[in-house]
């Protein structure tokens, strides 16, 4: 079949399948998209909430809990260990499916009744003091971290799937231990402030730098010691230039974190950090992968498309968060999943098609909360036989009686859940870190609004102008006070094992809170998103004449002031 130019009936741009796209879509039997694959991205991303939480109840056994579901979204809320207890059946709410009415509607009103656990973790089963986390597993001492498994002693930090003892950091996927303040860093042991490092030790503000030992602000060096701004230096003259800079002090880490942006600025960067694939990949951040595209931060995966965040996937499209998968479509964390379709959630299934929170389960179909069962439609049970005769003459009536949202598109079988019928507003979920939009905006579009997300302001007891500046100055007596960020005005606190890491890093202590501090990481990583563009670089040493010729798909955008090279005429930068 060949390439087909379609208009998305969301956003009323052009969008082209391709031939590979068909043979998939062929594959798994499913019919080609409707939605263009950004309003795709950005329906699922309105499904979920990762970082604003709530204080609430289990409505079970009645105790408090952190939840990400608001009371005004109506869900109920049980805790990890009442939803995975044995004190209610989620078969119980099964319903007859009704032919007269759109499925989306029948699935709307059973998934709101179906109770839902308040965070999506396994604390006091498989993890340990792990209350305060978000999409998380078999960890231990960890507080405020979203994304996550086998880790240990992290806190306020975002999709860590290895290593211990950091804190403030997003996308680590290899073991590291004391990590401050970095992104996409591997294999390292106390680095602060840094960004595509692989293999470094004691050193801090470093851009794409490997097998370093203490080297601070430099950019793409590789097996070098004692390095400042990219020269070498004696230990004695590194020590002293790094002593000027204060850095256990906020002014000399903000004054650093400045003069760094700037200095990175001078030096070219690979057009996508990409590592040790097979051919065949485009997209930003993978590695050990082959025949990916318009993937990010993806990592051990093949054949796949439209991916975000994913390892060992394979033969999948259109994901958000998973692992270990293969022959997904259009879901949301189908970790250990095969042929699970528009799932939330829902982990080690097979055969499974519009789920949410169901898992080790097999042939369910609109189903939620169910745990090891099979052949259930809207959590109803039914015989084998049963459900293979009732399934397809669903799937025919959700073609011929599809849902209408309030813009009027038309969700048929093989959409995604319509964003208007998501339990979180606009604001509350993970959408906006790529698609800002207004209140207005949202709601114009058929978005919800969240207007009392819970904060607490106004009850400072220690303004951040009385801080002391250095971490040196900062007693116990710091526990007991309630601080205020200087950006959002949030007020906050520093927990005991937060101070103890401070301390031992020789970190000030932070004057914006974990939602600033998250943003602002959320602002250095690129988009999810492509730009067709050409290497930059004009040296004639590089192996060709006059400027490089070589064109690739970035995520830089053309507009940026960053210097983008292609692979080739990085390595013979850099190396």
């Amino acid at each position: 079949m060949e390439a087909q130019t379609k208009q998305c009936q969301n956003c009323k741009q052009d969008f082209t399948i391709e031939p590979d796209d068909f043979g998939f879509y062929e594959k798994i039997k499913v019919p080609p998209p409707t939605f263009c694959p950004e309003c795709r991205r950005q329906r699922r991303l309105a499904w979920r909430n990762n970082v604003t939480l709530y204080n609430r109840s289990c409505e079970l056994c009645k105790k408090p809990v952190v939840t990400i579901y608001s009371k005004e979204s109506a869900i109920t809320i049980y805790c990890n260990k009442c939803w995975w207890g044995d004190g209610w059946d989620a078969l119980s709410y099964g319903q007859d499916y009704d032919f007269s009415r759109p499925f989306f509607e029948q699935y709307d009103e059973l998934a709101r009744k179906v109770p839902h656990m308040a965070l999506i973790n396994d604390d006091g089963i498989a993890s340990v003091n792990c209350e305060y986390t978000q999409d998380f597993a078999f960890g231990k001492n960890c507080y405020m971290v979203f994304i996550a498994w086998h880790i240990e002693s992290v806190m306020y930090s975002y999709f860590i799937l290895a290593g211990r003892d950091m804190m403030d950091c997003m996308n680590i996927r290899s073991k590291s231990e004391w990590l401050y303040e970095c992104m996409i860093t591997s294999l390292s042991y106390q680095v602060k402030y840094s960004r595509f490092c692989l293999a470094c030790i004691d050193s801090q503000f470093l851009y794409d730098c490997r097998d370093c030992t203490n080297c601070f602000m430099c950019a793409g060096i590789h097996n070098k010691k004692f390095c400042y701004k990219n020269e070498q230096y004696s230990e004695e003259e590194y020590n002293k230039i790094l002593a000027s800079y204060r850095l256990d002090t906020f002014s000399g880490v903000e004054k650093a974190q400045k003069e760094h942006d700037e200095f990175i600025l001078k030096y070219p960067r690979r057009f996508a950090d990409n590592l040790r694939n097979d051919g065949n990949v485009t997209g930003d951040v993978i590695s050990y992968s082959k025949n990916l595209k318009d993937c990010f931060i993806t990592k051990k995966s093949e054949n796949c498309r439209y991916c975000d965040l994913v390892s060992d996937g394979k033969d999948s499209y259109d994901l958000l968060n998973g692992g270990e998968l293969s022959e997904c479509y259009e879901s949301m964390t189908p970790d250990q999943s095969n042929r699970n379709f528009f799932g939330v959630y829902s982990w080690k299934n097979q055969d499974v098609q519009y789920t949410q929170h169901c898992h080790s389960s097999k042939s369910l179909f609109g189903c939620a909360g169910l745990k090891k069962n099979k052949y259930c439609i809207l959590n109803k049970q039914y015989t084998k036989e049963e459900y293979e005769e009732l399934v397809p003459k669903i799937i025919e009536q959700m073609n011929n009686m599809p849902y209408k949202d309030k813009n009027g598109n038309t969700y048929k079988y093989g959409e995604f859940y319509p964003a208007e019928l998501s339990c979180f507003g606009y604001n509350e979920t993970e959408a906006p870190e790529h698609f800002p939009l207004t209140k207005d905006e949202a709601l114009k579009k058929g978005y919800k609004w969240q207007d009392n997300i819970q904060r607490t302001t106004g009850k400072e007891t220690l303004k951040p102008e009385d801080i002391p500046e250095s971490i040196n100055d900062i007693d116990d007596s710091i526990l007991e006070e309630v601080l205020a960020c200087i950006g959002c005005k949030r007020n906050y606190k520093i927990v005991p094992n937060e101070l103890i890491f401070y301390k031992k890093m020789k970190i000030p202590i932070p004057r914006r809170c974990f939602y600033c501090r998250h943003e602002a990481r959320l602002k250095r990583r690129n988009p999810f998103k492509l730009w067709h563009r050409q290497c930059m670089c004009d040296k004639e040493n590089h192996l060709h004449k006059g400027k490089c010729e070589v064109e690739f798909e970035t995520s830089y955008a053309l507009e940026r002031p960053e210097i983008v090279y292609c692979e080739k005429c990085y390595q013979q930068e850099v190396y």
